[in-house]
């Protein structure tokens, strides 16, 4: 059994296979996934493909937008092939591997599109990755069922617009939500420090940049492998993890479903758990409110305050009264979990498995009548479509659980299945 994932992106899509971190975020991806499913990394494999150094066959190019940089409009208004898309067709083509029973479309890419193109919107980014996902099969010669798409949902990027990072999170839920498309949000990313600088960057050592840590790249890694290994639960092992869960892992983490209004100043919030016991404890910054805001279209009410009830709800407490007319959001826009130029990792809300909570793009409505009900979760189907993913670990304060010991892992591991062609 051979299953690929083919990564493409930008520049923090290259962070998870480059030289810069030892390939720890892309090793990581591989062996945790070969590690759910039970795979040997011999008979059974999962093979990582990228390139960002061969000319013309890259499937990773730095500084693009997708949106106007690989694919582009014509005359016709019809989607059209740009060079970085076309170099990401000719290394599929010119690299075609019969043998992979699926391939997996990893999708980290959003950066330049969320910065660049203030009027990008769901629907339109939305129509453009549906004419990318039409080539890209066509020259995998695989259909939907077997190339699912796998999002990292639209990570914080320095200075990008709040309302374009949200289109392309909603996008990226909206694709995950139909069936025929075949995709998932595989992980979400809030919690991230952003403070790798590459040699020739000016601003250099500080929090909340452009680039991803090598503590980011794991914790994203080990939040797709996850979602992937569940979503490929049909090739488990017997006696796999995912096997032993009947094909039904924790791999979308807790869910914001619901908000009522509890006073002027205070919210009840529902969450959906995925499998998991309850909520982890509080770190600091997620404990004072981090990252939860109150919007209307003039005025922003951050919360101050973020207490555990229940294994399905929160009480928010925010810093002024909330208007009448406001949604709840969480991380919302391109902002991080995290003060400014301070790290981000450890600072979500995270159930006891260390997986991450996470609301759905643009915002929940508030409902204003008071009601302590406990909130029943969705249907699991839908919230495997929409879910983040993340590793069984334990909490740690100060930085996201397990890192460490993943880094270290990667950093011994050999390259299982990796094929990447590296810069000299």
């Amino acid at each position: 059994m051979e299953l690929d994932i083919l990564l493409r992106g930008q520049s923090n899509a290259y962070l998870m296979v480059g030289n810069e971190f030892g390939g720890a975020g892309g090793r990581t991806l591989v062996t945790e996934v070969e590690r759910l499913l039970g795979f040997d990394g011999r008979a059974d494999q999962v093979h990582l493909l990228a390139n960002t150094y061969t000319p013309g066959e890259k499937t990773i190019s730095g500084e693009t937008a997708f949106v106007g940089d690989w694919v582009g409009k014509g005359t016709d208004s019809a989607w059209q092939v740009l060079p970085p898309e076309q170099e990401l067709l000719t290394y599929i083509t010119r690299h075609a591997h019969p043998l992979a029973t699926e391939t997996a479309i990893l999708w980290l890419h959003s950066e330049y599109d969320t910065w660049r193109d203030r009027d990008l919107t769901a629907t339109e980014w939305e129509s453009a990755v549906r004419a990318d996902a039409g080539w890209v099969r066509q020259a995998l010669g695989k259909d939907a069922a077997h190339s699912p798409y796998a999002f990292v949902s639209a990570i914080p990027f320095r200075d990008a617009s709040d309302t374009v990072t949200e289109a392309i999170r909603q996008g990226m839920e909206d694709l995950a939500a139909d069936p025929s498309f075949n995709a998932l949000v595989g992980a979400h990313a809030l919690d991230v420090d952003m403070n790798y600088t590459f040699p020739h960057e000016v601003r250099r050592g500080e929090y909340g940049l452009a680039h991803m840590s090598r503590q980011d790249t794991v914790q994203t890694a080990l939040r797709l492998a996850r979602a992937l290994a569940e979503k490929w639960a049909v090739y488990a092992r017997p006696g796999s993890p995912v096997a032993l869960a009947g094909g039904d892992i924790d791999a979308t983490g807790p869910c914001v479903v619901s908000a009522t209004a509890q006073d002027a100043r205070t919210l009840l919030v529902g969450v959906a758990q995925d499998h998991s016991a309850g909520f982890a404890p509080l770190d600091a910054q997620a404990a004072e409110g981090i990252g939860w805001t109150v919007r209307t279209w003039r005025r922003v009410i951050s919360a101050d305050r973020v207490e555990v009830l229940a294994p399905d709800r929160l009480r928010i407490h925010f810093a002024a009264d909330l208007p009448a007319d406001g949604v709840l959001c969480y991380g919302y826009g391109h902002r991080r979990l995290a003060p400014d130029n301070q790290p981000g990792e450890g600072n979500g809300i995270y159930d006891r498995d260390g997986m991450p909570l996470w609301a759905p793009a643009n915002y929940v409505r508030i409902t204003p009548a008071p009601s302590l009900a406990r909130v029943a979760a969705p249907a699991r189907t839908a919230m495997r479509f929409l879910g983040a993913a993340t590793a069984p670990v334990a909490r740690t304060g100060g930085q996201a659980p397990g890192l460490a010991e993943a880094i270290a892992a990667a950093q011994d591991a050999g390259p299982s299945g990796f094929a990447f062609r590296a810069p000299p």
